[in-house]
């Protein structure tokens, strides 16, 4: 009672007060039982200890809300929406195989030839024993350049005059038990070369719809991929392929196909079966993930994607780099020569794609 009537007159004067005091008025658990004014005691050593033990445990635990606060937590929420009305997907597909052996001509051959890998660059076939005596005869006689005056050579008028023809491959069709005709089917233009979408929902024609899954009720194909048309495969190139088939890409009309990245071979003498799902994808910005929250605008495309922003960044790569665009590339830059495909596109197209200067362009969400 003496000590606490002292420490009340030490306040009323203005003394500093006593830790013991201030422990006594506390409600801070358990700090009036560790000051208090009994000597040391195995009961004071619990109360310190406790209270250690518990600022330590509250340290850790807010240290560790803040560390997992800093993460950026979020959760992936997914609906799946079942509905009788969907609008039919873009189905674009190529022939592995870009150049028809019987649409190349002596002046192709002159020009383009070495692209190929069917002549060396001294005008020569470079493998006679590997080559089929039809197509080595041919192949022959439009490599006889003795007296020949070439013409000007474009790899566009190239690639659409030698790619395989809808009207040649297509025996039959049928989109939910209708049949559909070559005029169904939109030409476009990729890294094969010369390829078919179907229901591309452009020059004016609508989207169709499909009602439901299930097989016949949705698009049937038969095809001949005129195997006999193959160019002879002498030499890996970008431009050649040694398998035989179809390349397929399933894609939504907004985005350009992509079709050597994205796209699933069929093999041919079978019937594939594919079933497809709709997804769409919305993506956190910064600090919960990688896309930034913001307008990208790209050179060639109107509607964002992430397949439009690869196309549209290759085509401004390969403009810097080599002056001019491959045949499937947008914009009103110069086609590539033959000479430039071989020389720079393809190497600067297989550099870029190899290392992280894709990546490195950000994601809008």
């Amino acid at each position: 009672m003496m000590d606490l009537k002292m420490d009340e007159e030490e306040v009323e004067n203005g003394q500093p007060v006593s830790i013991q005091a201030f422990a006594s008025t506390s409600t801070l658990h358990g700090l009036s039982h560790i000051f208090s004014y009994e000597r040391v005691s195995i009961k004071r050593l619990f109360w310190t200890v406790c209270f250690l033990g518990s600022l330590a445990l509250l340290i850790f635990v807010c240290t560790e809300r803040i560390q997992y606060y800093f993460l950026y937590p979020h959760v992936t929420k997914l609906d799946e929406v079942s509905t009788t009305r969907m609008t039919f997907p873009a189905v674009t597909f190529c022939n592995l195989n870009e150049f028809r052996f019987s649409r190349v001509t002596k002046n192709d051959l002159y020009h383009a030839g070495e692209l190929l890998a069917l002549l060396n660059n001294r005008f020569e076939i470079p493998d006679i024993q590997m080559a089929d005596e039809k197509q080595l005869e041919m192949l022959q006689d439009k490599a006889n350049f003795r007296n020949f005056k070439p013409k000007p050579f474009n790899m566009l008028e190239f690639y659409d005059r030698t790619g395989h023809d809808i009207r040649e491959m297509l025996l039959s069709c049928f989109f939910r038990g209708e049949e559909c005709t070559p005029e169904h089917f939109k030409v476009v233009y990729t890294r094969y070369g010369k390829c078919y979408t179907f229901n591309s929902g452009q020059d004016g024609k609508p989207r169709l719809i499909t009602m439901k899954g299930g097989t016949g009720n949705g698009l049937e194909i038969m095809l001949d991929i005129q195997q006999d048309e193959y160019l002879p495969v002498w030499g890996e190139t970008d431009e050649t392929s040694f398998e035989a088939g179809i390349k397929v890409q399933i894609h939504s009309q907004d985005e350009p196909p992509f079709i050597d990245q994205l796209g699933f071979g069929v093999a041919p003498g079978f019937q594939t079966f594919v079933s497809c799902q709709e997804q769409r994808l919305i993506y956190l910005p910064p600090p919960w993930g990688d896309c930034k929250s913001m307008t990208t605008d790209l050179e060639f495309y109107d509607t964002y994607s992430i397949t439009a922003c690869r196309i549209d960044c290759e085509t401004r790569y390969l403009v810097e780099n080599c002056n001019c665009r491959m045949v499937h590339m947008p914009g009103d830059s110069a086609y590539c020569t033959p000479e430039q495909y071989k020389e720079c596109a393809d190497p600067a197209l297989g550099k870029a794609l190899s290392s992280s200067s894709m990546a490195s362009f950000p994601w809008p969400t």
